[in-house]
């Protein structure tokens, strides 16, 4: 894992700009520290916390491939990818691991989720998921 930033956001964004193949690897030497520092607070587990550092980058190299344009900073960026990876993470280890939170009630009101995002964690569609939140909400 490198210490410091190699090369510039600046010359980074270049790299991108002319599809050149070395942007990933230079993203990733540039920004890997900061990322897995993320990963760190809340993983216990360094192989895990390194294989989520892998998942950002690899999330950003295909947004990268797809032409989503970067309107932010690179590292602003990267982080709000890991938040989203962090999210995940915690969900899978979290909720659905658990029997006794896969109440949509719960996911909703007391976790903060979407009635779409508890679909997907309950493994429903997204009409069933706000059938059953009304009806938990007339109980």
């Amino acid at each position: 894992m490198p210490r410091y930033n190699t090369l510039c956001e600046e010359d980074i964004r270049t790299l991108m700009l002319l599809k050149d193949d070395s942007f990933h690897k230079a993203l990733y030497e540039s920004y890997c520290s900061p990322v897995y520092g993320q990963f760190s607070v809340f993983c216990r587990d360094r192989a895990k916390a390194y294989e989520l550092t892998g998942k950002v980058f690899e999330i950003a190299r295909t947004e990268m491939e797809n032409g989503m344009p970067i309107k932010r900073r690179l590292l602003i960026w990267l982080m709000n990818i890991a938040r989203k990876v962090s999210r995940e993470y915690l969900l899978d280890y979290s909720v659905k691991k658990s029997e006794n939170n896969r109440c949509i009630k719960r996911l909703v009101l007391t976790e903060g989720f979407s009635p779409g995002e508890a679909a997907r964690i309950l493994d429903i569609s997204n009409h069933e998921a706000v059938i059953r939140l009304r009806q938990k909400l007339k109980e």
